[in-house]
């Protein structure tokens, strides 16, 4: 982490990292990530190999304009569609647990 902290899902573990910490997922391991610092916060993510994903983040990624995303997912207005672009490029984004 560059700046700022993040709650990150690893599997079944829910961690914090703050700047300076260094995270590494397996492939095939369910994560992701939510900032949760209350200023500025930056990472930087690689992937090896290279090459596997990034067209996905391209396709469905956006420059950020400073205003904050829902905080679900489920609540996105694309959900379906970034799913669907995700099962194109290997990648599975499963449905929540219902609870």
């Amino acid at each position: 982490m560059l700046e700022g902290e993040f709650a990150f899902l690893h599997g079944e573990e829910i961690l914090r990292a703050g700047e300076g910490s260094y995270l590494y997922v397996p492939k095939g391991t369910l994560h992701t990530h939510d900032y949760v610092g209350e200023s500025t916060g930056r990472m930087l993510m690689i992937q090896t190999p290279g090459g596997l994903y990034e067209r996905f983040f391209e396709e469905v990624g956006k420059p950020s304009d400073g205003e904050a995303g829902p905080p679900v997912f489920e609540d996105h207005p694309d959900v379906a569609g970034i799913r669907a672009t995700a099962a194109e490029h290997g990648l599975e984004i499963p449905q929540p647990d219902a609870g």
